[in-house]
């Protein structure tokens, strides 16, 4: 049994490793991250049906249910398309907290939305920066709900998601949407900034305090050394200082930061090295103003990085003007993206560096140009399935029955002797194929090994109520005095035909049930035979002194310290019922572990080819069948091609 074990467990880890793969994302890794995001939808379409029907019963669930609905969005204020204003009067979009509060506000009589899932399109995968992804998923969706108690809005249209994901070590987790449009406007989400908050952590009040003042004090130092570097009135010597002092609040000489000193770049993003050169050259008579709104700055959510440190962004305002190379007067005011990186040491936040600053979005959304082609997702989703070939390893332990009712139905009061039967283990193990017609229908073949083993024990002294008659002619009983043990072990190749039943979807746990037909072939067959067995003879009508004999020239015997094997003859061919029912429980979307009991009934008499029974004492039956059975735990491992 530990060897099985150890094979199943060998074969499980190969498998594992094969499916395991790199590289860009395969078919199946497409599978699982459509199954997540139109998970996400469902989970939208679900809980704006749950706030429809609790806002006229129970508004205080009704709200809570729009909390669940703003969680199903990266952050609140994700741009959501006005889909409630059925004249489209009000505006085109709102912040997933408001869109939330209006379904209440609007709709007190209730509202439901369907879906057209059997429809949706998608979008090639997008690959933004740290493991972050995001894909567009276009469906329709219909609404039912009467607008203020005065329009009713059964609008029909379709909208495009854009879901983001993050994806470390093949990987796929934290969906989440991140705007929400109509598919058929011109209005571009600029979806960037939400974008950057798919990897989060989820951090306390005190602790976000802690990070926003320190972010608030490298900006200031940022600002500062700015200034200082553009007063006309500081010495060269004291600018060698400051220039060296900026350089320090970057992590390297070479963080890429936006180009803001000059009016037509030929670069937008510069090291932080020819950014200080061309401050300089740029503005030889200094700068006139220069200020970064630090009270008003917007921070993002705080990530983790892969090597531990931390890293957020500051979104902030900056003006600046001067006249550039003394010539043209030049002013801007730039909305930036400070992305500031700092680690943690206990319960202190430091070393905060300013890792890159680029443009942030003038809006989070604009109108695109009338000619601007809109990328639209135009390919057939295909989620997880469980349709197709599957590979399974299993096992089955349990109790065997080799049931001969020839010797299971004696009895001592009408045989004058009965067997003890001890019914010992039963093994099964092999490879099974799989085919899922749906994602819960399947049938299954494979090829399995089956043992099967029963001992036999007849241990006492037995004696025939019907006169025999020795070489003599003398009437005598037959006495049988016996400790016998007899092994009965047998190994079949098995071909099933089973049909297969699985309540979840992929990637839930349910229930099994398989059900149907084994064909067995029998390899071997052998027996084992132990103990002592003495035959002798009672004669009644002899004088007391010689009733009992034991002369071997009568027939009779006794064996002691009998130690046989050999082999017995059975039908090569055996037909059993199976089933079996039991959990599923799934590792991911394509492998899985299976666990519960199985049972096998023979139907086939695997001595079919004898005609007749005798028992101990020569007595002659016609032969009943011998048929096997046996009731086990079974666990399995499946692979999904």
């Amino acid at each position: 049994m530990k060897r099985f074990l150890s094979i199943i467990l060998f074969l499980v880890f190969s498998i594992t490793l094969i499916a395991a793969g790199t590289g860009d994302f395969s078919d199946k890794e497409k599978a699982i991250i459509y199954t997540n995001s139109l998970k996400i939808l469902q989970d939208y379409e679900i809980i704006i049906n749950e706030i429809g029907v609790n806002v006229v019963n129970d508004i205080e669930k009704a709200q809570s249910n729009a909390e669940g609905l703003i969680e199903l969005f990266i952050n609140r204020q994700v741009l959501v398309f006005n889909d409630l204003d059925p004249s489209y009067r009000l505006s085109k979009f709102y912040e997933a907290e408001t869109y939330s509060a209006n379904l209440i506000l609007w709709y007190p009589d209730g509202v439901s939305i369907k879906l057209d899932f059997e429809n949706a399109k998608v979008s090639n995968i997008m690959q933004h920066e740290d493991n972050v992804y995001s894909l567009d998923i276009l469906l329709n969706k219909k609404i039912d709900g009467n607008y203020l108690n005065q329009t009713l809005n059964r609008n029909s249209e379709g909208l495009t998601f854009r879901i983001a994901f993050s994806s470390k070590n093949r990987s796929f987790d934290n969906f989440k949407i991140v705007g929400i449009r109509n598919a058929e406007s011109n209005d571009m989400i600029d979806y960037s900034k939400a974008l950057k908050e798919v990897n989060s952590e989820d951090l306390n009040e005190e602790e976000l305090t802690k990070i926003h003042e320190g972010i608030k004090a490298i900006l200031g130092d940022y600002n500062n050394f700015l200034a200082l570097l553009g007063d006309p009135d500081e010495i060269e010597e004291d600018k060698v200082f400051y220039k060296e002092s900026f350089t320090n609040i970057f992590e390297n000489s070479e963080t890429k930061i936006y180009n803001d000193i000059n009016p037509e770049p030929e670069k937008s993003l510069i090291n932080v090295s020819s950014y200080i050169t061309q401050y300089g050259e740029n503005f030889p008579g200094g700068i006139k103003n220069i200020s970064v709104n630090i009270d008003s700055v917007d921070f993002g959510k705080v990530i983790k990085s892969e090597e531990g440190s931390f890293y957020t962004y500051a979104y902030a305002d900056k003006f600046f003007s001067g006249s550039f190379e003394g010539k043209e007067a030049f002013s801007e005011m730039f909305p930036l993206a400070f992305k500031i990186s700092f680690e943690k040491s206990g319960k202190a936040y430091t070393n905060y560096k300013i890792s890159g600053i680029d443009i942030s979005g003038s809006g989070f959304f604009s109108e695109s140009a009338s000619d601007q082609e809109i990328s639209v997702p135009d390919m057939v989703i295909e989620p997880v399935t469980r349709k197709g070939l599957s590979i399974a390893l299993f096992g089955s332990y349990g109790l065997s029955f080799i049931k001969d009712q020839n010797i299971s139905t004696l009895s001592m009061e009408s045989d004058n002797y009965k067997w003890n039967i001890n019914n010992d283990y039963g093994l099964t193990a092999g490879i099974r194929m799989q085919y899922f017609f749906t994602d819960h229908l399947g049938i299954e073949s494979g090829v399995y090994y089956d043992t099967y083993k029963s001992m036999f024990n007849l241990e006492g002294s037995f004696q025939n109520n019907d006169f025999s008659t020795d070489i003599n002619g003398d009437s005598f009983y037959k006495i049988f005095e016996t400790a016998i043990d007899s092994t009965i072990n047998i190994n079949y190749i098995t071909v099933p035909l089973l049909l297969n039943y699985i309540s979840s979807k992929p990637g839930k746990i349910g229930f099994y049930i398989n059900a149907g037909i084994k064909a067995s072939y029998a390899i071997s067959s052998s027996y084992s035979l132990s103990g002592n067995y003495k035959y002798s003879g009672y004669y009644p009508s002899n004088p007391s002194a010689i009733q009992y004999l034991e002369i071997p020239e009568l027939g009779f015997y006794n064996r002691e310290n009998i130690d046989e094997t050999g082999d017995t003859e059975i039908s090569s061919l055996n037909l059993s019922l199976y089933g079996s029912i039991g959990i599923y429980i799934p590792f991911g979307y394509y492998s899985s572990v299976y666990l519960g009991p199985d049972i096998m009934y023979g139907f086939t008499d695997i001595m079919g080819g004898r005609s007749e029974y005798k028992d101990i004492f020569g007595n002659t039956t016609d032969n009943q069948p011998v048929k096997i059975q046996k009731i086990g735990l079974k666990i399995g491992f499946v692979y999904k091609f």
